[in-house]
């Protein structure tokens, strides 16, 4: 029997990821009383993934003494119920002290000890205390056990779904994934093209954008050049239909108008990260926090892969400062929730970004990428996805 000791702290990552890579018998959860709830929520999700989950309460996260004193206790009750048992502690959880007294009680029980590197996509093994063992400390790589849903669920959203999870949205962004390519990449050169569009849409809405009462709307003047072309093939592509003066334009329902003013980026975004070896990668994610927070959520853009998330919120329409310090700061605040400490947030626009939004993004940490990097979004992707930031 395998058995996996592990320090319940705020962060359910470090613990959650080698349970999952390793799946042993029985995961015992050592849980403060402050974590309580952490601990719980753990437990939860590791029943759910079908491994056996037991928490191990109140145990002390002050006093080297008394930490001391618990951790070895419970590795004699360890030993006792499960005499022949191979067991692992995984040190990475709990304060500096807990770490520390669970290590000192564990190390002569255990046959490994391991510490989560999350950031370095790696498990660091310590080996067994041995003086005549010779065995030197290693690491393994991680493997992708965590997809957007269970990524986040361990962050404490209760995913609710998202419009990528549906058999027919899957059918018909395949269809469409050449004009969001065209789009993406010549998106420096479709500035005004994306202003009268956005306008057009709107006003073709009502006001909840929940309705098509205008299908009917007019070009100022017909397009030239790159939106020209842009034109043809959302024509072609049945996602408007545009009439022979390349002015007179109907917008034919909901879903399509709101492809135009915007639903492209996020689904461009999401073809880059599909395409170039994402482990999971989801689009319009929707639910809601577990704590403290009623309203509904959505994400853009979430992806994961080595088990750390990329969250990616995008925007077409027209950057205007007074709105950019809230922009950054919604990008900021729900990537840190979304994510915890590791992963990356994108803020990627189709429009000009401001001075002021290129400040506000650096100074939250958000990476930028505007239209003069959309036609490079793979390379910065795969450089994600090799774990460079």
């Amino acid at each position: 029997m395998r058995i996996q000791v592990a320090i319940v702290s705020d962060q359910a990552l470090p613990n959650l990821i080698p349970t999952l890579m390793k799946r042993p018998e029985l995961v015992l959860l050592v849980v403060s009383e402050s974590m309580a709830e952490k601990g719980k929520h753990l437990c939860n999700m590791l029943t759910a993934e079908g491994i056996t989950a037991e928490l191990s309460e109140n145990a002390p996260d002050v006093g080297l003494n008394t930490i001391y004193a618990y951790a070895w206790k419970l590795a004699e009750n360890l030993q006792t119920r499960f005499p022949d048992a191979e067991i692992s502690l995984n040190a990475t959880g709990g304060t500096k002290l807990m770490s520390l007294g669970m290590v000192e009680a564990f190390r002569a029980v255990a046959q490994e000890v391991i510490y989560t590197d999350t950031g370095h996509r790696r498990i660091e093994i310590f080996p067994p205390e041995s003086p005549n063992s010779g065995a030197q400390p290693m690491s393994t790589p991680m493997t992708d056990v965590l997809d957007v849903k269970k990524y986040v669920t361990a962050q404490g959203f209760r995913y609710a779904g998202a419009k990528s999870d549906h058999a027919d949205w899957q059918k018909v962004v395949h269809r469409r994934k050449g004009i969001c390519k065209y789009l993406g990449i010549n998106a420096r050169d479709l500035d005004g093209f994306f202003g009268t569009m956005n306008w057009l849409a709107s006003n073709a809405l009502d006001k909840k954008g929940e309705q098509v009462i205008a299908p009917d709307q007019t070009l100022p003047k017909a397009p030239a050049g790159v939106g020209l072309e842009a034109l043809r093939q959302l024509n072609r592509m049945n996602i408007i239909a545009v009439e022979s003066d390349n002015r007179s334009i109907h917008f034919p329902d909901v879903q399509r108008t709101k492809f135009i003013m915007g639903g492209w980026l996020e689904e461009y975004v999401w073809h880059v990260l599909h395409d170039n070896g994402a482990f999971d990668v989801r689009l319009g994610v929707e639910g809601h926090w577990l704590q403290g927070r009623g309203s509904l959520n959505e994400f853009d853009v979430l992806a994961t892969k080595l088990n750390q998330l990329l969250y990616v919120e995008c925007k077409t329409k027209h950057h205007y400062s007074g709105e950019d310090s809230a922009l950054a700061y919604k990008t900021d605040s729900l990537g840190q929730d979304v994510r915890g400490l590791f992963g990356n947030s994108w803020l990627v626009t189709a429009r000009d970004p401001t001075e002021n939004l290129r400040d506000r993004a650096k100074q939250a940490k958000v990476e930028l990428i505007g239209p003069e990097g959309l036609p490079h979004l793979k390379k910065r992707v795969l450089k994600w996805l090799d774990g460079e930031g």
